[in-house]
């Protein structure tokens, strides 16, 4: 199942049976659906058949550790956390956990009468999660214990951002907001208006210099003052196309990244761009339609198309260098850059090596048979990947010593 639904944003909680029911459909927005006559058995929507290949990397599962009941279907990204010595991660039926990240051995495990959609951030000592109730909660990293929790106004469904005493939350009704991180206290609320439709989903708020950025349902990046939430600077990276509603979705939902002086940012149905971090000012644009997310190095930016395609573009120009069609269908999740590969993962629980340099698929293992939605995390050499059963898997890419 697809982690696409769309949301309509003036009810979110009596309008989540029809979410769901067209989150199949929300999948082939250009291909038709089968619940309204469409051809259940087009191949052109079936998964693309695993290609052949010569193995040119090696790799080693190293453990593996359920964390909790999986969140299959549900339309959320939980992803790992670390401070360097630990993993942690939650699971959607409340549970959180602290692993050691050489064996995967349990540090602690706690409980709670929560259903986590979002988190956990990590920083100075303390967990952040949120709910699909909005609530915010926040943990000391040392025990699990609740420091203290508050309620925001909508559900929470990306990882928030930390930046010394300030904790930066965007929830599904278009709000940003701040919290002080000692005690949770609200600061300031920036409103955005949501669209009618929209995919279910948030990208999480990313913080530079004096400024917190968020990307919105309508296309829009903005930047807001952290003190007092005023706005800064606003940029729409296309306008909406199409003559209906579906047709005219462009949600900015997948991670933003700041490389340097620049934001590099992609939306649904839209485009992919560099921005300038104090203007906003568009860099170059191009082409593309992005939900699971992106990697950059310093020369190139890694895109997840939502077809399935994967493609490198120059970090520079926006050029692309090259694009592969091995995914399509498979939901690949956003990339990440391990020595000289791109790591995905996909809606069968394989992962994928591709060189950086051609695309060219250079290892592929299975970890389950559970979907890879969450970004793996990068630890060095070694990614850690929840999958949506709930597992988390350890895995080391052995980089050939130049």
């Amino acid at each position: 199942m697809s982690s696409l639904a769309p949301q309509l944003a003036n009810d979110v909680t009596s309008w989540a049976s029809l979410r769901w029911l067209l989150v199949i459909c929300f999948l082939s927005l250009n291909q038709g659906c089968s619940l309204f006559g469409g051809d259940d058995e087009d191949e052109s929507l079936l998964p693309a058949e695993l290609i052949e290949f010569t193995e040119t990397v090696d790799v080693d599962k190293r453990w593996n550790s359920s964390v909790g009941k999986g969140h299959e279907g549900l339309g959320i990204a939980l992803n790992p956390a670390t401070d360097g010595e630990s993993i942690y991660a939650a699971s959607f039926n409340g549970n959180v956990v602290a692993l050691n990240a050489k064996n995967g051995k349990k540090v602690w495990k706690q409980s709670f009468d929560f259903s986590f959609t979002a988190g956990p951030t990590y920083k100075d000592g303390i967990l952040v999660l949120g709910t699909n109730n909005g609530e915010l909660i926040s943990l000391d990293s040392m025990t699990g214990e609740i420091l203290w929790t508050t309620t925001i106004s909508s559900e929470i469904l990306a990882p928030v951002a930390i930046r010394n005493d300030q904790i930066f939350v965007r929830s599904v009704d278009g709000n940003l907001a701040a919290f002080l991180s000692s005690n949770g206290s609200l600061q300031w609320t920036a409103n955005h208006n949501v669209p009618r439709l929209s995919l279910r989903g948030t990208t999480s708020p990313e913080v530079f210099a004096n400024a917190v950025l968020s990307g919105f349902d309508d296309g829009k990046v903005s930047a807001y003052d952290l003190v007092d939430g005023a706005l800064l600077w606003e940029t729409m990276l296309t306008t909406p196309g199409g003559r209906t509603e579906i047709e005219k979705v462009n949600d900015i939902d997948a991670p933003m990244i700041i490389v340097g002086n620049e934001l590099y940012v992609g939306s649904y149905q839209g485009a992919l761009a560099a921005l300038a971090l104090e203007s906003g000012d568009i860099i170059w644009l191009a082409e593309a339609s992005i939900y699971a997310g992106m990697a950059v190095d310093e020369d190139a930016v890694f895109v997840s198309e939502s077809d399935g395609s994967v493609m490198a573009l120059s970090r520079f120009t926006g050029r692309e260098i090259w694009k592969k069609d091995n995914l399509l269908n498979r939901y690949p999740s956003a990339p990440v850059i391990i020595g000289d590969s791109i790591i995905i993962g996909d809606l069968e629980g394989y992962l994928h090596w591709l060189d950086k340099e051609s695309g060219e698929t250079q290892q592929r293992i299975s970890i389950g048979r559970d979907k890879i939605s969450s970004v793996p995390l990068v630890m060095k050499d070694t990614i850690i990947v929840q999958t949506d059963g709930g597992n988390l898997v350890s895995v080391k890419t052995f980089i050939p010593s130049s």
